[in-house]
């Protein structure tokens, strides 16, 4: 059986309602131009006050850490290596034996050029060496000093829009608005970036 040609029908242009339309679009710019719903963050003067459960940069407290190297293991993008760190042994045991013992241990370092922040290596920690803390806007100057050594992986970052004395933001839904900026209380700014250190 051939095939039956079917022609569609082509709508036909109604100018009336192109006009209206046209209207209620520049009654809504005009809306906004007289009363505006800005929520544009003025960074570095301004910076979010991210919340202290944020995947943001990872730290390590070495004291901690037992080089069971389950992060370096489940990273998947291999940005967690481990390397071997030669400990001095602790004075009772140099006293006991006679010669100078050295401990070797292994503990992990980071390269963030690889790191895609999954987390994983903080979940899989089994006594909580790692963390993450709520940075995320650090600036690199070259790609080698995103390859951290441990004890640059050990330092916390600073925000650096905070340390300007930038204003911390945050954004809440309103109803009538919808996303709006507000100010962060200087105290609850101050606590949260000493609670989160």
């Amino acid at each position: 059986m051939p095939p039956r040609f079917s022609g569609k029908k082509v709508p036909s242009y109604n100018f009336v309602k192109a006009v209206e339309g046209n209207i209620a679009a520049l009654i809504v710019g005009v809306k906004y131009f007289v009363k505006p719903i800005r929520f544009t963050l003025m960074y570095p003067n301004e910076y979010i006050k991210l919340d202290s459960r944020y995947r943001g940069f990872i730290v390590l407290n070495k004291a901690k850490c037992i080089g069971c190297e389950s992060c370096a293991r489940i990273c998947p993008a291999a940005a967690m290596k481990m390397i071997k760190i030669e400990e001095q042994p602790k004075q009772e045991a140099q006293e006991q034996s006679k010669k100078p013992v050295k401990k070797v241990k292994k503990h992990p370092v980071i390269n963030y050029q690889r790191c895609i922040f999954c987390g994983f290596c903080v979940d899989v920690c089994p006594v909580e060496a790692l963390r993450h803390i709520p940075v995320h806007d650090v600036v690199y100057l070259n790609m080698a000093e995103m390859d951290l050594d441990l004890i640059e992986f050990q330092k916390e970052p600073v925000n650096p829009a905070a340390a300007e004395g930038g204003i911390p933001v945050r954004y809440v839904f309103d109803p009538d608005r919808g996303l709006v900026k507000v100010r962060v209380e200087v105290q609850e700014s101050a606590g949260g970036e000493r609670g989160s250190g």
